[in-house]
C-alpha cells in the first residue's frame, strides 16, 4: 500500500493497471490488485492433468447412474447427491490413470446401509440372461426372507445401463435376469442391492454387491 502525495498533479481513482486507488481520510490510497489465476491453470502439471482428467472421467462414469444413486443413498440425500457420495471411494481407490480402463467398476458403490447383505452372492451368465445366486442367511442380524432384491447391469462403454429394482426376495435365492438379444450380444458389470421400506420416508438397505461383469 502507498499513498499519493496531495500536491501531485494526477490524482486517479479505480482500477489502473495492476493497482486500485482510493480515498481514505482525504488521501489517496494505491494498493496492488490480487494476481491473476496461477499460471498453471493455462499451463497445468502433469499431476493436475491427472487430477482434472480423473473428476471429469469419474464424473462422466456416474452421471448416467444418478438415478440409480439417489436410490441407494437416499438415506443420506440430506446431505449430498448421490454421485457425490459414489464419487468419493470411485475417485480416491478406484482410478488408476495407467490402467485400461482407468474406472475399476470393483469401487463402485451403488447403495450404502447397514442391512446385511446377500452371504456368498454370485453372477452368472447364461443363454438367455445373467443368473444371480446366493446362499440363505434370513435369520442373520436384521436381515429378513422378505427383503427385496434390486440389480444394476451397467455397460460404462455404452453409457448404458439397466436398474431392475424388486427382481425378487431374499428367500428367493436365485434370480434370472432375462437380457434381449441386443443387450446379450454386450458385457456389464453387476450389482446387486438388498432392501426393505421401514416407513414412508426410510429404508433400510445393504452396501451394494459388485459381482464382477459378465
Amino acid at each position: 500500500m502507498a499513498t499519493i502525495s496531495d500536491f501531485s498533479i494526477i490524482q486517479p481513482e479505480g482500477k489502473v493497471g495492476g493497482f486500485t486507488f482510493y480515498k481514505l481520510n482525504g488521501k489517496i490510497i494505491m494498493r496492488s490488485l490480487p494476481t491473476g489465476p496461477h499460471k498453471n491453470k493455462t499451463n497445468p502439471t502433469p499431476l493436475q492433468n491427472i487430477s482434472r482428467s480423473r473428476l471429469a472421467e469419474v464424473n462422466a462414469y456416474l452421471s448416467p447412474l444418478k438415478l440409480v444413486l439417489n436410490f441407494g443413498y437416499q438415506n443420506f440425500l440430506d446431505q449430498k447427491t448421490g454421485v457425490s457420495w459414489a464419487h468419493t471411494d470411485l475417485s480416491i481407490k478406484g482410478y488408476n490413470h495407467k490402467a485400461n480402463p482407468r474406472i475399476n467398476p470393483a469401487y463402485l458403490q451403488i447403495s450404502r446401509g447397514n442391512l446385511v447383505g446377500a452371504a456368498e452372492a454370485v453372477a452368472i451368465r447364461e443363454s438367455n440372461g445373467i443368473r444371480l445366486a446366493w446362499n440363505d442367511n434370513s435369520k442373520e442380524a436384521n436381515a429378513s426372507p422378505s427383503d427385496r432384491v434390486s440389480v444394476l447391469l451397467n455397460q460404462p462403454e455404452m453409457e448404458k445401463h439397466l436398474w431392475l429394482q424388486e427382481v425378487g426376495r431374499r428367500s428367493d435365492l436365485s434370480i434370472v435376469v432375462p437380457l434381449t438379444n441386443e443387450n446379450l450380444a454386450h458385457e456389464w458389470e453387476v450389482y446387486l442391492v438388498l432392501h426393505r421400506p421401514l416407513n414412508n420416508k426410510k429404508i433400510l438397505i445393504s452396501d451394494s454387491q459388485y459381482l464382477g461383469r459378465r
